[in-house]
Parts: structure tokens; C-alpha cells; sequence
């Protein structure tokens, strides 16, 4: 397992060779949620490169950067010339919520080189601008409680939201993993990715899902109803999407089913590697 840093536009990016196979096979690019790092998909993809990324503000990618480096736009340009600089030139994203909304902003902005995106759990963005204010309130208030509180204070509410209530059905050991993985992290970039790169923050990207012309398979699981109604819109609004629903699984599939996760990344890639081919 290979890693390294990148410096783009005076930005330290960590990077992470989960797996590497042949330069021959497809090359997937995986981007975690918020709290998470390039370890979150540490998963057996068969026959594939997977390269995963710190994004800005979590693990051990830059913190202390200018607060507009976080919004999506100008952290996909980034992600862009770091994959060119790593010589990739074609390959597939994979992100989990914040880093669905990630994939999603990249092959909207940056599509070069871009085969298909999954993304898991993910949103297009808030279409009622009063939602999407009331939505960047919340995170502001979310952000303060992370800088003015012990950072375990934060971890512990963040773990009670009913969003992860069906994590609790996993082991402790796993769940002793995960919590030891967010207390690492640091308060202020975590504070800055809800503030900067946050849902609420977010371009209102329903309007473009028409005009994309890349494949993206679209995953969620089966308790949690709030995105699975934003996978069945997705859906709809391009011939080139597909959607999968995951049995037994709340939002975060690749932690609570991980074998049929890895299962339907796989086939989705051979599928899309030999629909090329032919």
C-alpha cells in the first residue's frame, strides 16, 4: 500500500494506493464522507487500481489553507491536476456522501477522463434556496459546536444522529475504528468543510443531471429513506443512470454491507469496461 503527498496550488493532498494491479486494468478513484479519510475504503475490489484521496480538511491532506479552497469547485480542479499529475487518464469515482457530492461536482466541472461515477448516498444538491439557507444555518451552528467544544463532544452527537441509527447494529470492534478514526481528525477542518463544502453550500446541481453524458450507478441503502428518494429522482433524469438498493443498510453501505458493496462496485465497472470494449 503506497502513499504520498501532491502539492496542488499550495495544498498538500494525501493520497493512498489501496490496491494495485495492472496499469491494464480500470483504475477507480474513492473519496470518503465528512469525518472519514482515504482508509474508509479499505474493501477487497477485485482487479482493480483503487486510489484513495484525503480530501481538504481530513486526514492528512492540508488544514490551515484559505477557507475558499474548500468549495467544491475549486477543490475538484484541484483533485483534477493531482490525478493528471499521477499520470491516470482515464478512470471512475467512487464517492461516499460528502464524497458523492464530490464525484458528482468533479464530472460536472472537471468531467476529463472521467468513465462513469457511484455514488453512494450522495446528493445533488438543495433545490429551494430557502431550504438551502436554512440547510448552511445548521451546518454553521454544526461547525461552531466542533470549535467550541472538546472534539469528542462532537463525535458523540454525531454518532446519535438517527442517519447512523443502523450503525449501531454493527461490532464494537468496528465501531471502536471508526470513532478512533474521527477523534483524529482536526476541529478546524472539519469546522470548514461544513461551512465551506457543506450540502447547504453546495451548487444546486439537479438542473445539469440532463446534460451529463457519463454513466453513474447511484447506491442506497434500504433504511434509509431520505436518500433513497433522492437516488429514485436521479435516476429519472438521465438514461445513463442506474440505482441499486441495498438490503439491511442504512447510509453508509460500504461499513454496514460491505461483500454486496464490493459486489455491485465490481460488476457495475465490468459491466461499463466491456459495453466500452464491444
Amino acid at each position: 500500500m503506497s502513499e504520498g503527498k501532491i502539492k496542488i496550488n499550495g495544498v498538500n493532498y494525501a493520497y493512498r494506493w489501496l490496491q494495485r494491479t495492472s496499469p491494464m486494468r480500470p483504475t477507480i478513484i474513492c473519496l470518503h464522507g465528512f469525518t472519514g479519510t482515504s482508509m474508509s475504503f479499505s474493501l477487497p475490489f477485485q482487479d482493480l487500481n483503487v486510489l484513495a484521496i484525503d480530501l481538504i480538511g481530513h486526514g492528512k491532506t492540508d488544514v490551515y489553507v484559505h477557507p475558499y479552497r474548500y468549495k467544491l469547485p475549486l477543490l475538484v480542479q484541484d483533485l483534477a491536476q493531482l490525478v493528471l499529475q499521477l499520470k491516470i487518464d482515464a478512470f471512475y469515482l467512487l464517492g461516499y456522501s460528502m464524497g458523492a457530492r464530490t464525484a458528482l461536482t468533479w464530472l460536472i466541472e472537471q468531467p476529463k477522463g472521467i468513465l462513469g461515477i457511484i455514488m453512494e448516498s450522495g446528493t445533488p444538491g438543495i433545490s429551494s434556496l430557502s431550504e438551502r439557507l436554512i440547510r448552511q444555518k445548521k451546518d454553521l451552528l454544526l461547525a461552531q459546536k466542533i470549535m467550541t467544544e472538546p472534539l469528542s463532544g462532537f463525535v458523540d452527537y454525531w454518532e446519535s444522529i438517527p442517519l447512523f441509527e443502523s450503525q449501531k447494529e454493527l461490532p464494537d470492534s468496528t465501531r471502536r475504528k471508526i470513532r478512533q478514526g474521527r477523534l483524529m481528525q482536526q476541529p478546524i477542518g472539519l469546522a470548514l468543510s461544513l461551512m465551506y463544502m457543506g450540502t447547504g453550500q453546495q451548487t444546486n446541481y439537479w438542473p445539469s443531471l440532463r446534460n451529463i453524458q457519463r454513466p453513474i450507478l447511484y447506491l442506497a441503502g434500504e433504511y434509509d429513506d431520505k436518500f433513497q428518494k433522492i437516488g429514485k429522482k436521479l435516476v429519472e433524469e438521465n438514461s445513463l443512470f442506474s440505482m441499486a438498493l441495498v438490503p439491511k443498510s442504512g447510509h453508509c453501505i460500504h461499513l454496514e454491507q460491505p461483500t454486496k458493496f464490493v459486489s455491485l462496485v465490481n460488476q457495475w465497472i465490468m459491466e461499463k469496461e466491456k459495453s466500452d470494449t464491444n
